[in-house]
């Protein structure tokens, strides 16, 4: 009985280890077929890939010409590569860039690194696909139309020459990027959004971009664990600013008639319909500041280097509107 036991248990492992031995192979063979199909490139460590030549040549603000462009010439304008722990195919070229755009939803889906949706906001419109993100696309969009338009542009013009008098009126010096990025903050909370700027909240939102694109390690002193507890910080402040606008909002009746006003009160006016969570609302004022507050003081800063770089093109803005001023912008190191 015994033997007729051990002769039963010795089949049983004989059928699951060829049950194993057959997936193992199968998914080898897909595996390698799989990689044939990819475009070329290296890897990297196993991990890590080739992040940190990524983030040198990022810190160093030489990404094209130190991570792109050696790679695009050693493999072509596609190539495959290993980032923040995800392989990662890189397309180059304006057809290249026509395709993945035009099939965004379709063939391709937008995704970004871990510690940018922790830190950004998984109920954020960059996480949504399909239905979800074209309602909330057509929520955000609908504050730029040529009715909140008609509101929005004098506010920027005073927010622009209220800080042009009290940061650059009487100044030998500027130190153009940080006074551009204190610019379009205010401009996206004060102008877009209807939230006054508090002391400090600059610097909380710096925090949180610092570690947008760090290895996402939450251990104590690492730059993701600063821009999380910095996170929370602006997530506590948020809450208390919704739940303020909500409450003008449903005293003052004014739910469902969110036509030409800022953006918070249509976010909250569709929280209050039930279209929205309130993380929804957070996470995606927390996503529009990031997006117009950083990209924007980068392309006004580097247009003013441009134009330092280029004496004559400053000569001709200058007589093209017919105006007479001088200014001496310092990009920081």
């Amino acid at each position: 009985m015994a033997l007729e036991m051990n002769n039963f248990l010795s089949w049983i492992l004989f059928c699951l280890a060829a049950m194993v031995s057959t997936i193992f192979f199968k998914h080898r063979k897909r595996c390698y077929g799989a990689k044939r199909k990819l475009p070329p490139g290296q890897l990297g460590l196993p991990l890590i890939g080739e992040t940190m030549e990524f983030y040198k040549a990022q810190r160093s603000n030489r990404l094209f010409e130190e991570f792109v462009e050696p790679r695009v010439a050693k493999y072509g304008k596609i190539f495959k590569t290993s980032l923040m722990g995800s392989p990662t195919v890189v397309v180059n070229g304006a057809e290249a860039n026509r395709f993945i755009l035009s099939n965004e939803f379709k063939l391709v889906v937008s995704s970004w690194p871990s510690s940018s949706v922790q830190l950004m906001g998984k109920n954020s419109i960059m996480e949504k696909q399909g239905e979800q993100h074209r309602f909330h696309r057509g929520l955000i969009t609908s504050s730029l139309s040529s009715t909140a338009l008609e509101t929005l542009v004098p506010k920027i013009c005073m927010a622009v020459q209220l800080h042009l008098q009290k940061y650059w009126q009487g100044k030998d010096s500027v130190r153009l990027y940080c006074s551009t990025k204190l610019l379009t903050f205010t401009i996206v909370f004060e102008c877009l959004l209807g939230i006054n700027v508090e002391p400090q909240m600059l610097d909380t939102f710096e925090r949180v971009l610092e570690g947008a694109f760090a290895p996402p390690l939450n251990f104590p002193g690492s730059k993701f664990s600063r821009a999380k507890k910095a996170r929370a910080e602006i997530v506590k402040i948020l809450e208390k600013v919704v739940g303020e606008k909500r409450k003008e909002m449903e005293n003052c009746s004014m739910v469902g008639e969110e036509n030409g006003c800022m953006l918070l009160s249509r976010l909250v006016g569709a929280m209050i319909r039930g279209e929205l969570s309130k993380e929804e609302v957070i996470d995606n004022v927390v996503l529009l500041v990031f997006a117009a507050h950083d990209t924007t003081s980068f392309a006004i800063a580097m247009t003013f280097k441009m134009l330092a770089q280029h004496p004559d093109c400053y000569s001709k803005i200058l007589q093209g509107n017919n105006i007479n001023i001088s200014i001496w912008a310092f990009l920081p190191p």
